[in-house]
């Protein structure tokens, strides 16, 4: 990655980070980026947001049920017919 990502290199790392540990060069390029460009980092906050927001929601319903086994097999079909499998 080079050192100054663009809008579109920066949400796809601002998105990866919260799942997973960046390279040491991609975590360098996404802070350079969210410091200069107030769109991509309000984008990053709300990305952020969203997630607490969710483990809110979702802490508060721990007893709640989870899709049906039918909605699973049907988005696992979806999916498999999209990537082509």
């Amino acid at each position: 990655m080079k050192w100054m990502a663009t809008c579109k290199e920066t949400t796809a790392l601002a998105s990866r980070a919260m799942d997973e540990r960046l390279p040491l060069s991609d975590r360098l390029a996404l802070r350079l980026h969210l410091a200069v460009c107030n769109n991509c980092a309000r984008f990053a906050q709300q990305l952020q947001e969203m997630r607490r927001q969710f483990r809110i929601e979702t802490s508060d319903n721990d007893d709640a049920p989870g899709l049906a086994h039918e909605a699973r097999q049907r988005i696992a079909n979806e999916l498999q017919k999209k990537s082509g499998s």
